[in-house]
C-alpha cells in the first residue's frame, strides 16, 4: 500500500507531482535596518508554507481536494525532515488547468496548484 503523503484529518489527498516545503522566520514588527546598515530585530516564529502541485487529475480527485481544502482554517498533515506533521493553515489560491473529457469519457484536469499557509 502506498504512504500518505498529504492528508487532511481521515482524508488522503492525491500524491502531489511537486511538493515544497518552506520554512519561513517570522520577524517582529519593529525589524529593519539601522542608518549603519545593520539588521536588527527579533524572531517571532517559523512557520510552515507548501507549494502543492499534482498533474492529470481526475475531476473527482479535484473534488476531491476543492473538498478538503476549504475556505477558512483548516489541520493539515505532511511528512518534512523526517517525521509527520500537523499544521493549522489555510490555502492560498487553488489554480486549475482543464484538459477536458478525453475518450475515456472521464473529465481531466492538467495540472492543479495551491499553497498551504500555516496559521
Amino acid at each position: 500500500m502506498a504512504k500518505k503523503i498529504l492528508w487532511s484529518g481521515s482524508t488522503t489527498l492525491p500524491a502531489p507531482t511537486a511538493l515544497t516545503v518552506n520554512n519561513e522566520i517570522i520577524w517582529s514588527s519593529d525589524t529593519g535596518r539601522t542608518l549603519s546598515g545593520k539588521m536588527v530585530g527579533d524572531v517571532v516564529a517559523e512557520k510552515k508554507n507548501l507549494s502543492i502541485k499534482w498533474e492529470y487529475l481526475t475531476e473527482s480527485e479535484m473534488k476531491l481536494i476543492k473538498n478538503t481544502l476549504v475556505t477558512g482554517f483548516f489541520s493539515f498533515s505532511f511528512r518534512d525532515d523526517g517525521v509527520n506533521i500537523t499544521i493549522d493553515s489555510y490555502r492560498g489560491t487553488l489554480s486549475k488547468e482543464h484538459l477536458g473529457e478525453l475518450s475515456d469519457g472521464i473529465y481531466y484536469y492538467k495540472s492543479v496548484s495551491v499553497d498551504i499557509i500555516q496559521r
